[in-house]
């Protein structure tokens, strides 16, 4: 059993709890089960009272109630061509800054289908604690990459744009990308003048809907128009 902060493995896990940015964290043993399953090797699987301490583990945690397992993984890497191989939807995201907003929107990738998530400047990291447990776990089967706008506005693909404003229009078709944007300034002017914006049918007595709830309406209207189809 460890016992030291000063222990090579300790350090190398607050590192990726850290940083995220060559390794990361999962947390409890669902998480870890289903990372598994998905054909993702734990580079160490740590239990609390075993591996380390509960004084220690409880160190590494990132939630208050320590949930008894953590696996340190390899972090995923993709790239906009990876997204582009597949002829389902492109999820972009445009200065999404909450990492819980970030991570339910991979988690609604993985459920209605979608090609992968492209994160533009500005976002929060998909990979950071908060964001892995609001996807609960789908980081690692969901293609996440990092991208410009100028790779979005340059790859002939047609683009929508999430807009509380926009029309109520059909949902976008298979290949294409649907930009959800800033929490409070929505999608940037740089992209918005070059997508066709479409918006979501609902009561005047609410202005707007959070990303995620948005982002849930419109990734379902899709699914089901591309199953229709």
């Amino acid at each position: 059993m460890i016992t030291s902060r000063q222990n090579p493995l300790f350090k190398r896990v607050k590192n990726a709890l850290r940083d995220h940015d060559r390794e990361i964290v999962l947390e409890g043993r669902k998480q870890v089960a289903d990372a598994v399953a998905s054909g993702w090797k734990p580079i160490a699987v740590i239990t609390r009272g075993e591996t380390f301490t509960s004084a220690l583990f409880d160190q590494l945690s990132d939630t208050r109630s320590p949930q008894e397992v953590i696996a340190l993984f390899e972090r995923p890497h993709a790239t906009f061509a990876d997204l582009r191989k597949s002829d389902s939807l492109i999820v972009a995201l445009d200065g999404v800054q909450d990492p819980g907003n970030v991570g339910t929107i991979v988690r609604l990738a993985a459920a209605f289908d979608c090609a992968g998530v492209a994160l533009l400047p500005g976002c929060a990291d998909a990979f950071a604690p908060k964001a892995i447990r609001a996807s609960a776990g789908a980081v690692l089967i969901v293609p996440i990459a990092s991208v410009t706008p100028h790779d979005l506005l340059h790859s002939k693909l047609p683009i929508y744009a999430a807009d509380a404003e926009g029309e109520v229009i059909a949902p976008p078709p298979s290949k294409a990308i649907l930009v959800f944007g800033n929490e409070g300034s929505g999608v940037s002017d740089e992209i918005s003048v070059r997508a066709t914006p479409i918006g979501i049918a609902m009561s005047p007595r609410v202005e707007s809907l959070n990303v995620a709830s948005a982002a849930a309406i419109l990734l379902a209207k899709s699914y089901e128009a591309r199953r229709g189809r």
